[in-house]
């Protein structure tokens, strides 16, 4: 664990001057961790800004020895005015000018204002987390929460998303949304690798974590790993496997072959271990319920000739199929029916 060697000043910056600026006169700042602004958010922003103007100031500073000032908070409202003054619009930007900050207090402040309004895309976040973390020589979760406002959850997420390479990580920064890998991938990814490398070492020592990742990337672009959440099929099957080892033999085979194929399809590789289970819990459930429902109608009491003959019979049903189904689950043949000789 990284030493605790500092600490943020004041996240939220203090009170400033209100100003309208000119765009030209402002521009992003570099440690801004958004990265990620979605085309279709921006034109509907930049709709109402046309009609109405910007509403709320943005939150700038000027650097020292700067002649520009830096954005805070605001860069969606900035990058709309500078695209409506391209349309011969003149539009200004209200602005509220504060001391400059550190830059983990930016950072920080951020973080905060930022989830208070809109969270960003995860990966902006792990990144900018990342920051934090070095920056501060922080990285226990309680007090990154504290810090950043994020949730524990949220915290936990991102540090997994920094547990792969920057290159990958680059692929969940994609400006274009329909050929960005979801941060979510990632997270979903990071169990299955780790299986991999646990219970098939010699998969994992032949081509590397990265080289596998690739091929799962790969498999998710050509839509053999339709959701990210099939990932979890992956693990449901090899844990519900458990104590059953020619079961997990077989699963762990698979998982070598899905990653090995690139024509292989998740749910065709392990629907079958994960329906089985589900299917078997599902009929225990209905078992358990079927006794209960039929020990709280107090049957035994019943009176009627008529009524005992009927629940005699179905009764018979019932158990005719229940032995037969407890003997195909035990691999037994069915019984030939007896010949009936006649006299």
């Amino acid at each position: 664990m990284p030493v605790r060697s500092k600490q943020p000043q004041e996240v939220m910056p203090k009170p400033g001057v209100l100003m309208r600026l000119d765009p030209e006169d402002i521009k992003p700042s570099q440690n801004n961790p958004r990265h990620l602004f979605d085309p279709n958010e921006l034109e509907d922003l930049k709709k109402s800004i046309r009609e109405k103007g910007v509403l709320v100031p943005i939150t700038v500073y000027q650097p020292k020895g700067q002649t520009k000032y830096s954005i805070l908070d605001g860069e969606r409202r900035y990058r709309c005015v500078l695209q409506l003054n391209t349309e011969d619009r003149d539009f200004d930007l209200p602005a509220n000018v504060v001391d400059p900050p550190t830059k983990i207090a930016g950072l920080l402040y951020m973080f905060n204002i930022h989830n208070f309004r809109e969270a960003w895309e995860l990966m902006p976040t792990a990144l900018g987390l990342k920051i934090v973390i070095e920056e501060l020589g922080e990285d226990e979760t309680k007090a990154l929460v504290r810090l950043t406002g994020l949730s524990d959850a949220q915290v936990e997420r991102c540090k997994k998303l920094l547990k792969f390479p920057e290159r990958f990580q680059l692929m969940s920064l994609d400006p274009e949304p329909m050929t960005r890998i979801p941060s979510n991938f990632w997270i979903e990814a990071l169990p299955v690798l780790e299986l991999v490398e646990a219970e098939l070492p010699a998969l994992a020592t032949r081509f590397g974590r990265d080289n596998i990742t690739d091929k799962l990337v790969g498999k998710y672009r050509d839509g053999k790993i339709k959701s990210v959440i099939h990932f979890r099929r992956i693990m449901e099957s090899y844990d519900t496997s458990d104590g059953n080892r020619a079961v997990r033999d077989l699963v762990l085979r698979r998982l070598e072959q899905f990653i090995l194929d690139p024509a292989l399809e998740t749910r065709a590789a392990f629907d079958e271990f994960v329906v089985d289970k589900r299917r078997a819990r599902n009929a225990v459930t209905a078992c358990e319920t079927f006794i209960s429902a039929l020990q709280q109608l107090k049957l035994t009491y019943t009176t009627d000739d008529t009524d005992r003959e009927q629940l005699r019979e179905a009764l018979k049903q019932v158990e005719a199929y229940c032995k037969s189904l407890s003997r195909a689950l035990e691999g037994r043949d069915e019984p030939k029916p007896q010949t009936v000789v006649e006299e």
